[in-house]
């Protein structure tokens, strides 16, 4: 069920619970205005718990609230690493993005993924490097990384196998 329909359950919730509540406030409109309430407080309340889970959650790895700030700082796609497609790429342009997490820079990489037996394309990716590794991974280097098969643009560089030069 798409996020709105959850967005209007949680609108028409609110909408009950205040008719309810303007029923419950006389003698002679009670007997409506009590059950008018419950059903609108349980709308309101299942909407909101509904909306923001799917919000928060999205629908995929990388999708919803988390999965773009886990992509935004570079700690998401590590699920890749030994379910995706491997492949080599090309470090073509590397930049600092101002980002750290947990005391580890995030960088922002221009790659040339080269599949296997494909024509290889343009990505650009966001990852955290590691400490040790901040000497030997530049421009002209070529890592080993992981592709998402639905989506090739999405990916994960391996760093437990060490950046080579292009030969």
């Amino acid at each position: 069920m798409a996020r709105n329909a959850f967005l209007v359950g949680a609108a028409v919730g609110l909408v009950l619970l205040i008719g309810g509540v303007y029923g419950m406030s006389s003698l002679s409109t009670m007997s409506w205005g009590v059950p008018v309430f419950i059903i609108g407080l349980f709308l309101l309340i299942t909407g909101v718990t509904v909306f923001t889970t799917r919000l928060a959650g999205g629908q995929g790895p990388s999708t919803g609230v988390l999965g773009r700030m886990k992509d935004f700082m570079g700690t998401g796609n590590q699920e890749l690493i030994g379910s995706g497609v491997p492949c080599r790429a090309l470090i073509t342009a590397m930049r600092d993005t101002g980002t750290m997490v947990n005391d580890q820079v995030v960088v922002a990489f221009d790659l040339q993924v080269q599949p296997a037996g494909g024509a290889p394309y343009p990505v650009s990716h966001r990852q955290i490097l590691p400490r040790l590794l901040m000497g030997a991974v530049l421009p002209g280097r070529v890592v080993q990384i992981w592709a998402d098969p639905a989506n090739p643009q999405r990916l994960a560089i391996d760093w437990s196998a060490l950046p080579a030069q292009n030969t």
